[in-house]
């Protein structure tokens, strides 16, 4: 690495560089590959700090790997991407079986992370994660992360920004518990299991293009605020956790021909849980208090899709100034501990029924 001039508009660096700002912010990390730089072939050793809350964290920086394909940062840190991370997986490698390139685009370690993509893209021609990390799932664990992404392009064909680690073991996010599961998780995380931490997610000023979910982000306070968001396929968003918000989003759905298929079941006696054979564009799950105002949601099909958005073990939920399109219903319940407040929501012909 080498030590560059301080981050402003327009300029691009030539080198991988760390730029810092004096500040009462944090300190600003401009990355950018020169042409010609031969990245390293494995990610750096990031060394583990001990922070000043008394919580194992990693030291801020980046590292560009796998031939400016991959990056990896770590916080607390402001980042600020110099160039496009593109990722193509050539016909060897499908041959092979490479089933979504080199692991996420971006992997994020430590918390207190801002990346502004700065107009640029991560695009990829697999099935591959372009943000990923872990956030645990347990009531106060962990304690207010707090990640930001704006300002650019995500476009390929797996999962946009997946931060999740809830208490099924990482299942998917139709996962249905059966009760040993849940009893599992009671055992393991207490009676309020289901109240996340303080994530403090946000995503603003984003166009996400994915053929898988979008978001998928587990945790209280979460944000999605102002992004275009197109997927190919049956389903968009994926939220958990109290008092997150989907605000002045345009979301489109292109569904295939067909739904996707029925979740195989496991044995009875296997005691494995399942998973349910509803989808939507929004999933709203274990986050009581949710709001989701001013969205236009376009599903668009041979045929109108069931709902738009479905709720469960979400009491409170707010959906109100939204127009959506391309549905039956405006949103269902799947269980009796959810419910929502609906109103002034409209149509292509008209409004919504209040509720």
């Amino acid at each position: 690495m080498m030590l560059g001039k301080p981050y402003s508009a327009g300029v691009f660096a030539l080198t991988l560089s760390v730029c810092s700002f004096r500040s009462h912010a944090s300190d600003c990390f401009y990355v950018a590959l020169s042409a010609g730089t031969e990245a390293r072939s494995q990610p750096m050793d990031l060394e583990f700090v001990q922070t000043r809350h008394g919580d194992i964290g990693t030291a801020p920086g980046f590292h560009i790997y796998h031939g400016g394909k991959n990056l990896s940062l770590s916080g607390s840190g402001c980042f600020v991407l110099g160039q496009d991370i593109v990722r193509r997986v050539d016909m060897l490698a499908k041959f092979l079986g490479e089933p979504g390139g080199s692991g996420p685009m971006i992997e994020l370690f430590g918390s207190n992370i801002n990346l502004n993509l700065n107009g640029h893209a991560l695009r990829s021609n697999r099935a591959s994660t372009a943000v990923f990390t872990r956030v645990g799932g347990a009531l106060n664990d962990p304690p207010r992360v707090h990640y930001t992404f704006k300002n650019g392009t995500v476009d390929l064909r797996g999962v946009g920004f997946e931060m999740t680690g809830w208490q099924y073991g990482g299942e998917p996010h139709n996962y249905k518990p059966g009760p040993p599961q849940v009893e599992m998780a009671v055992d393991q995380y207490g009676s309020g299991f289901r109240n996340f931490g303080a994530t403090n997610i946000l995503l603003e000023d984003l166009t996400i293009k994915s053929g898988g979910l979008a978001a998928y982000l587990v945790g209280r306070n979460n944000v999605i605020r102002r992004c275009r968001i197109e997927v190919e396929g049956h389903e968009a968003i994926a939220l958990f956790g109290a008092n997150s918000k989907l605000i002045d989003n345009e979301i489109i759905v292109r569904r295939t021909r067909r739904a996707p298929p029925k979740p195989t079941p496991s044995p009875p006696d296997m005691h494995l849980g399942s998973e349910y054979d509803e989808y939507a564009a929004i999933w709203i799950r274990d986050a009581p208090g949710l709001i989701m105002r001013g969205n236009k949601i376009t599903v668009k099909g041979l045929f109108p899709a069931e709902e738009a958005i479905l709720l469960i073990n979400s009491p409170n939920v707010v959906i109100e100034d939204n127009e959506v399109t391309g549905v039956k219903k405006l949103y269902r319940a799947l269980d009796s501990q959810s419910s929502a407040r609906a109103r002034n929501n409209r149509k292509r012909f008209g409004k919504w029924p209040e509720s």
